[in-house]
């Protein structure tokens, strides 16, 4: 119901009854999860506690990290900064679940705390985080707390923090007995410069950020993995920088060939976004049709919806048609929306109309595969 149709309330209402079921399994917790997790989304959150209140309380469903994390992210969003944390200590002390807190716990609460600027709270969680001493420290939750700091202008605390992630990280390296490459230590420190970039061009710097980006990328010559290469790609193009962003990420792009998993589907949307930015159309789908075979989970919902949003409608029913042709393909309703509306605006009614009956096929047929 919620990735055919988007009903969020019928999956709640049928999702009610697993509760009266002799087996209650992971997978219906997963379904729980799920079906909060949109509400909370979609900004429904009465909604979204009422539900959490009847599977895990009333009836006592095993929840999982997942649920727990979207209550504590959803109360620091409100600006209940107390409850959230309240909650937090509860899910500790319960011991429901073995692996609460866990690292999407770490950056829930870091980063919520650096918003309600409790930055002292925010790195006494991290050092309590990294007691044991084979704990990696979480590159994006310290990322939470070195972007909190140079925000606030504090470079010196800033890079106080950088180098305490760098000593606790290789204290669990010699803990562990890891490899240094293979524990993906270089990338998660470039991760971390990525920010520090940052600073240097908001301070218009631009010398110094570039210093960075040699320093922990170009004189390496680090194989970048796909999240780090995310974070430089967005700050080069952001200050300006394309022509280093489209060398770095036609190298991800090669190198993503030989099976080094250096790109996912997020750095092929920064890319082809630059483009739409630019007014770069044809360059925009260049940019996806070379990359769309070497990532299996780029959805084509994102080419489509783009070039509906520029008036693009030949392009975006180019690549819909080839999308329903694929028979390994998967087009959600949401997409299939998105074309019925294109079509309308464009008064094209009888594709519109040829389309709702499609979408309603294919929903159908994906429904009848849960029965």
């Amino acid at each position: 119901m919620i990735r055919c149709v988007g009903d969020l309330d019928t999956a709640a209402k049928y999702a009610r009854l697993a509760v009266f079921t002799s087996i209650k399994s992971e997978s219906t917790t997963t379904i729980c999860q799920s079906i909060i997790g949109g509400m909370l989304r979609d900004k429904r959150l009465k909604d979204a506690y009422d539900l959490y209140e009847f599977f895990f309380n009333q009836h006592n469903l095993r929840p999982n990290s997942h649920c727990w994390n979207y209550i504590i992210e959803s109360g620091f969003q409100q600006g209940l900064v107390n409850d959230a944390l309240h909650f937090h200590h509860r899910c500790i002390n319960s011991g429901q679940v073995h692996d609460y807190p866990s690292d999407d716990s770490f950056r829930i609460l870091t980063k919520g705390l650096v918003h309600s600027g409790r930055l002292d709270q925010a790195e006494a969680f991290l050092r309590g985080r990294t007691v044991n001493r084979t704990t990696y420290p979480d590159h994006v939750a310290y990322n939470n707390l070195i972007r909190g700091f140079l925000d606030l202008g504090n470079f010196k605390k800033a890079n106080l923090v950088l180098g305490e992630f760098k000593r606790l990280f290789l204290i669990a390296l010699s803990e562990t007995k890891d490899d240094l490459h293979h524990s993906n230590y270089e990338n998660r420190v470039a991760f971390l410069m990525a920010t520090f970039m940052e600073y240097w061009f908001k301070q218009g710097k631009q010398v110094e950020a570039m210093e960075c980006y040699n320093r922990c990328v170009l004189s390496n010559r680090l194989l970048v993995c796909a999240e780090t290469g995310n974070a430089l790609l967005k700050v080069l193009l952001k200050y300006g920088e394309k022509k280093n962003a489209w060398a770095l990420y036609h190298e991800l792009l090669d190198k993503n060939g030989t099976g080094k998993g250096c790109l996912d589907s997020d750095t092929i949307k920064i890319m082809v976004d630059e483009c739409f930015d630019m007014g770069w159309f044809s360059e925009a789908m260049e940019t996806y049709k070379k990359a769309r075979p070497k990532n299996d989970y780029l959805s084509d919902k994102y080419i489509i919806t783009r070039f509906c949003e520029n008036r693009m409608l030949s392009e975006a029913e180019s690549v819909f048609v080839d999308s329903l042709a694929d028979d390994f393909g998967y087009i959600d309703v949401n997409t299939y929306k998105t074309m019925i509306d294109a079509y309308v605006k464009a008064g094209r009614i009888h594709d519109a109309i040829k389309t709702s009956n499609k979408m309603i096929d294919a929903t159908l047929k994906e429904v009848s595969h849960l029965f």
